[in-house]
């Protein structure tokens, strides 16, 4: 990359600490490795502005041509930060009710609406699982093109994802099969799922504390399909349980249509 067009400070990946030696400056990376970087007592106020985000790359690059070489060392270690992508195409619609939706509304920029047409992406919440209501908008997003992402409580779990993407993820159909198909009680869970249909609730959600972290695992996959990164949850569904203090990850895979059967 040419440094010196790049007018914006740098960010650091969150995460990063830099800490001074006498020798140059310690970096402890996100993932808790170290890095030394070794610079010469005469570089070290350029190169100390440069990582706390006080110069730009091209006022660096300027001043000291070297500086090209730190920015792309730290690009290849993954160290900047980039610049996140907004959607443009359309909004966030937030759909639901409930614990979630007070979270994600605090963690994304989002719009509450029931119109889902022009959104870029759909977030639908529930304290318990709405089973024929989510069959629906499944079908309406996949012949609107749009992705959506879900969140909801079943027993004593709060439950995340998939992230379904048209033609790419996991519908809420595929969930939906493999769910019943690995389940012993087939029978009992469709029955359940009518009964929660029907009006019928449990005697109250899971602890609100395991929705907290469910929601945060529905905004990083929300910040990364809106940026065009790997989703971190990609065809997977998470399930919290704050009591046992275990998340667990369940794989999702599409459902290959020429057995994709219809199921009450």
């Amino acid at each position: 990359m040419d440094w010196s067009l790049a007018d914006r400070p740098p960010r650091l990946a969150r995460g990063t600490a830099v800490v001074p030696t006498t020798d140059g400056f310690l970096l402890v990376t996100p993932t808790e490795d170290f890095i030394t970087v070794d610079v010469e007592p005469g570089r070290r106020d350029l190169v100390a502005s440069l990582l706390s985000g006080e110069l730009s790359p091209g006022a660096a690059v300027a001043r000291d041509a070297d500086a090209a070489g730190l920015l792309d060392a730290l690009a290849a270690e993954g160290l900047l930060a980039g610049e996140e992508v907004e959607a443009t195409t359309g909004p966030v619609v937030l759909l639901g009710d409930g614990v979630l939706v007070e979270h994600l509304g605090d963690l994304l920029d989002t719009v509450r609406t029931d119109d889902i047409g022009g959104a870029t992406l759909v977030v639908a919440c529930a304290d318990w699982l709405p089973d024929a209501r989510w069959r629906g908008l499944d079908a309406d997003c996949a012949a609107a093109g749009i992705a959506w992402h879900r969140g909801y409580a079943e027993g004593g779990r709060w439950y995340a994802g998939p992230l379904s993407v048209p033609g790419a993820g996991p519908s809420y159909a595929d969930l939906r099969l493999r769910r019943l198909a690995a389940s012993p009680f087939p029978d009992q869970l469709l029955a359940y799922w009518a009964w929660l249909d029907a009006g019928g609730r449990p005697a109250g959600p899971p602890d609100p504390a395991g929705a907290a972290v469910a929601a945060g695992l529905i905004a990083a996959d929300v910040r990364a399909y809106l940026s065009g990164r790997p989703v971190p949850g990609e065809r997977t569904q998470y399930g919290v349980d704050v009591h046992a203090g275990i998340v667990r990850r369940h794989p999702v895979l599409p459902v290959p249509r020429d057995v994709m059967v219809q199921t009450p």
